[in-house]
């Protein structure tokens, strides 16, 4: 196992406000026409709730595998997890890997915590942390046919 850590200059995530350095943990077996790569990446970032907008850290981790093969057979043009070896090749970047699964294990709805109440659409005050007192209107009555309709589905399955 090889232990690493980079910085996210490194790693050209400028996107991404990162806490603490991205560890890179790898085992690697070698073969006679193939080297197996599998790595996991670790870091810690700072992100903004989806709901309520507050700044929270958290960690994000991912795994990845990629084949290194001296063999020109058994690689696929397309195959992005493959890559191909000459006899004159002293390193593999593994960088764009590190890079990809880094940014694929951010979520898509980024909570602070699950069950994140969110802002009040009216006075805006955080309800994780307050209780306002508005007014929020009823939903509009011509929503009411699609609203059935979607419990008559739920209903069916």
């Amino acid at each position: 196992m090889i232990r690493a850590a980079l910085g996210g200059d490194e790693l050209d995530v400028a996107d991404l406000d990162l806490s603490a350095p991205v560890a890179v943990m790898l085992n690697i077996d070698r073969g006679t026409t193939e080297i197996k790569i599998d790595g996991k990446v670790e870091s810690i970032a700072r992100f903004g709730c989806d709901r309520c907008l507050e700044s929270f850290s958290m960690p994000i981790s991912g795994t990845f595998a990629i084949i290194a093969t001296y063999s020109e057979s058994n690689v696929k043009i397309d195959d992005e997890n493959v890559i191909q070896l000459s006899s004159m090749t002293n390193e593999i970047d593994i960088t764009t890997q590190i890079h990809d699964t880094l940014l694929l294990s951010i979520p898509m709805k980024i909570l602070c915590q699950e069950d994140c109440q969110g802002l009040c659409p009216i006075c805006g005050a955080n309800h994780n942390k307050t209780e306002c007192h508005c007014n929020v209107a009823e939903p509009d009555a011509r929503w009411d046919s699609l609203k059935k309709l979607t419990i008559k589905i739920t209903e069916d399955q």
